[in-house]
């Protein structure tokens, strides 16, 4: 276990020493090193299900609150979620549960020098600190849609549908996060009572507004992701339709002449042109004549097209 301490309104590392007023403490721990004795039913239930949540979320107790912070893990898309219990007090908050990542947060907030006044200004902190780089990240999903969007416009159907799929369940991991911890602030800025002073009350609120803000951001690119998978799709079908349009073709076009070939393969005695020198030449040509006809006819109507020409004068207009 790790133990912080403010003094004199910064933020410091180790036991508090021996000063007047109250203090205020932040314990880092694992789960199995607290220590629960005396607490009530409802705090052993809020700690039991840290394992399992998927969605941040707090719940107010008397004199404190307990809850967890659920956040999908930056270093790898495929990464599992990284849980945080947390137990907040007026004058102490302990963290249960990724100690190594509270541990980096809290030594990046005490290099940074903040003032800081009670236990629940760190907790605002840290959720701050776990959506810092957010904007970043959802830059980088955008950026990887352009170039989606970009390689299917220009008819390039073989796509990363595996890092597709990965910012797909990446983006629905930040929604569930951002919806979650917009809750707790909400919560902790309006409904805690004396738990929270009014300065963080105001940091709360600051920072619902900036989960509200990458909220609305996630929401667009979820729309934008989704017109691409439509986009990806309608490709994919056009390509089929294409296949079938040339089948469909090249079956009419044999369709006359093995109607011809299946005609004068039945040898009966007496059929025309069988005991004529030119009777077969004359038949192989009126095979072609009619073979080029069908062609003239399908071009002329557009059904040999297949989006071809529409696709060379789309990229002559780009260059």
């Amino acid at each position: 276990m790790r133990i912080w301490h403010i003094e004199n309104g910064h933020l410091v590392e180790g036991e508090p020493g021996t000063h007047e007023g109250p203090c205020v403490c932040i314990e880092v721990m694992e789960a199995d090193e607290l220590s629960l004795e005396g607490a009530g039913h409802d705090t052993r239930e809020v700690l039991r299900q840290m394992p399992h949540a998927s969605i941040p979320f707090v719940e107010r107790m008397a004199g404190s609150a307990v809850g967890v912070i659920a956040a999908p893990a930056s270093e790898c898309r495929a990464a599992p979620v990284e849980r945080m219990g947390f137990l907040l007090e007026r004058d102490r908050i302990r963290l249960v549960g990724a100690s190594e990542a509270c541990a980096r947060a809290l030594e990046a907030l005490e290099h940074e020098g903040l003032p800081w006044q009670g236990a629940a200004g760190v907790l605002c902190a840290l959720m701050r600190y776990t959506v810092r780089d957010h904007p970043a990240a959802l830059s980088e999903v955008r950026r990887d849609l352009e170039v989606l969007e970009e390689r299917l416009l220009e008819g390039r159907m073989r796509v990363d549908r595996r890092k597709m799929m990965a910012d797909i369940r990446r983006m629905l991991g930040l929604d569930s996060l951002y919806q979650g911890m917009s809750d707790i602030a909400a919560e902790l800025a309006e409904e805690a009572g004396d738990l929270v002073t009014d300065g963080d009350r105001l940091r709360f609120r600051s920072l619902g507004r900036q989960l509200d803000r990458l909220a609305a951001r996630l929401e667009s690119l979820q729309d934008y992701s989704l017109q691409l998978n439509s986009l990806y799709q309608e490709g994919i079908d056009i390509r089929q339709n294409t296949v079938m349009q040339w089948l469909t073709v090249i079956a009419t076009i044999f369709m006359p002449l093995t109607f011809i070939t299946s005609w004068y393969g039945m040898n009966f005695p007496n059929m025309g042109l069988t005991r004529e020198s030119w009777g077969y030449p004359a038949v192989v040509v009126v095979c072609l004549v009619i073979a080029v006809i069908e062609i003239v006819f399908f071009c002329r109507r557009g059904w040999l097209n297949f989006g071809g020409r529409s696709r060379r004068r789309h990229r002559s207009g780009r260059s």
